[in-house]
């Protein structure tokens, strides 16, 4: 199975990979060089990040794609061949959300599934996954689920609910 994880600029994306790659990863962070950038972190994504997740005898592969806009014509590209997607988004900054949504309108193909994960529920000023769901007006088929990409127990009960919900093919974009 190949997952490709999405999401806007400091979402947590290189962070999850990270985490739950229990065979080994490999991350494209460099120093970040936009100004608006570098008040909320100091290194970004430039090509892609990439994990491998072994359950048993099921090999997951895990490619991360850079969340700025200056990286899209990467993203269609890195989408190709992907069985699901997971979209990260940081539950602190609302203001970034809409930049996960053009990502799922340009990445994801009709038809096939995604999951959206709000990242940064352990943080004091994240907003509530239900309050998310609200305020991007999602189809109440399409689920959100919270998770701490830096904490291993959180990101691996998200992403073993994750890939149940993608070998059940039962959320898509609609």
């Amino acid at each position: 199975m190949k997952i490709l994880v999405c999401g806007h600029f400091n979402s947590g994306k290189t962070t999850f990979i990270t985490t739950i790659s229990n065979v080994g990863s490999f991350s494209t962070e460099k120093n970040s060089t936009a100004i608006n950038e570098k008040l909320l972190k100091s290194s970004t994504t430039t090509a892609m990040d990439y994990g491998k997740f072994l359950c048993g005898e099921e090999k997951i592969s895990l490619f991360g794609i850079p969340g700025q806009e200056r990286f899209s014509f990467m993203w269609e590209l890195l989408a190709k061949g992907k069985d699901g997607f997971i979209f990260m988004l940081d539950s602190t900054t609302p203001f970034l959300w809409e930049d996960t949504l053009r990502q799922i309108e340009i990445i994801v193909p009709k038809g096939r599934p995604f999951i959206l994960c709000a990242n940064k529920q352990d943080l004091p000023d994240a907003i509530p996954v239900h309050i998310i769901h609200k305020e991007l007006g999602l189809n109440e088929n399409i689920p959100i689920f919270p998770c701490i990409a830096k904490d291993k127990s959180s990101s691996l009960q998200t992403f073993k609910r994750i890939i149940k919900e993608f070998k059940m093919c039962k959320y898509k974009y609609l």
